[in-house]
Order: structure tokens, then sequence, then C-alpha cells
């Protein structure tokens, strides 16, 4: 493969190996791309068509996996790819469908990230946004929200537990004698 290639898998790499991952898995250093993602890249960009299925492409995914868990790169069981292997993968898939690997990785690369396309909406939308809309809460419930419909958390309890040891209605709290 050629070098520019490899900076193009590194792109691509990072494009769909974030997605879908939440702030805290994104703050790992060891970011990773499974099989779910790598289906995604491989039809959004075309990879897949009539002559490569995902069938095929699921296929080489278990190859690469199996060479490099086997070799002592991956550990056994490991089921995702970091960016060396992803490299080894698209080798693979040019492999199986005959063409140069800096085609397929330049085929990546030329896309703009992972798409949203049959994304599901939220469904109900006048349901959920008639519960999310803090202006028709009312009582103890209006008072959990600030005037821009963010909770408040804790803070917006008012009857909160007080463990402080003495039973409800004590009085004399504090008063007990210290050297006894």
């Amino acid at each position: 493969m050629a070098s520019g290639g490899k900076s193009g898998a590194h792109a691509a790499f990072d494009k769909y190996s974030k997605f879908g991952k939440t702030e805290s898995q994104l703050k790992d250093k060891d970011i990773r791309l499974d099989s779910k993602n790598i289906q995604k890249m491989m039809k959004d960009t075309g990879v897949i068509d009539t002559k490569y299925t995902s069938q095929l492409l699921d296929n080489d995914i278990a190859r690469v996996l199996g060479k490099l868990t086997s070799g002592g790169t991956y550990t056994k069981g490991i089921k995702t790819f970091e960016v060396n292997g992803f490299v080894q993968l698209c080798n693979q898939i040019a492999e199986s469908k005959k063409v140069s690997a800096d085609q397929i990785i330049s085929k990546i690369d030329s896309s703009d990230g992972p798409s949203l396309s049959g994304v599901t909406g939220t469904a109900n939308k006048e349901t959920t946004g008639r519960m999310t809309d803090t202006s028709g809460y009312t009582g103890s419930h209006k008072e959990r929200f600030d005037a821009e419909g963010k909770g408040k958390g804790i803070d917006g309890r008012e009857n909160l537990v007080d463990n402080k040891g003495y039973v409800t209605g004590y009085k004399e709290e504090g008063t007990y004698d210290k050297k006894h």
C-alpha cells in the first residue's frame, strides 16, 4: 500500500471509530472500530455492492481477526480493530474485490463520515414535546426546573431526608451533654 493510503486509512478510521460512542468512551485512549461501524462504513461509502455483499465483508472481518489473534497481535476473543488491524482489513477487502487497497481506502476516505440516513426519528413528537415542556408544569414539579427548562437535580427537591440521627420533631437537637 502506498504511503498516502495509510493517512487516508487513519482519517477513515477516526471518522467511523468515534461514531456512536459516548463522551466517556471517547476519553479512552484505545478507541477501536467494531464490526457494526465497519459495516456502516462500507455501506455508506459504496464498498458493499451487489458483488461484494455484507456477508462477504463479515467473512473478511472474521478472517483478519483470526489472523491477528492467532499471530498474537490481538488477544484471543477480541472483536474490534485498531488502526493497523483496520489497514489489514482494507487489504483483505481489496483482495476479495480484486482491486488495490489504495482504491478501497480512497473510496472510504472520500466520504464525509457516517451518514444518518435511515435513523429513526422521535416517535410521538407531540407527546414527547408536551412532557419535556416545563412551562406546563405546576406545583412542586415546576420548582424542579430552572427558567430554561433544565433540571435542577437534587437542588430542586424540597423534601429531602434529614439524616442527623434525631427523631422527626425533636426540638432539643444539640443539647446533649458531651461529657457522657
